[in-house]
């Protein structure tokens, strides 16, 4: 059995506060870019940490970074972007 993925998340919120996370594939047959979808379609994302649940509603994310990027991508994504300073 291979290891799972380690995902980092940055959460931005509209505040100006940000919050890192990092999580392991929650499992054989998840996928993040599913999970991603279903997340924006709930209005809201749950985080299980080691003593407790966090909720966190989309209407206070400003917005978020997974690293490192899925292999499949949300159908409105766009490819090969670079971020010009």
């Amino acid at each position: 059995m291979s290891e799972k993925q380690i995902y980092s998340l940055t959460i931005h919120y509209v505040t100006g506060k940000s919050q890192k996370f990092a999580f392991r594939q929650q499992d054989e047959n998840s996928n993040i870019t599913r999970n991603i979808e279903s997340l924006q379609a709930a209005g809201q994302l749950i985080l299980m940490l080691k003593d407790k649940m966090l909720w966190i509603p989309m209407s206070s994310i400003e917005r978020m970074e997974l690293i490192p990027a899925p292999r499949a991508w949300p159908a409105n994504t766009i490819h090969g972007a670079v971020e010009v300073k």
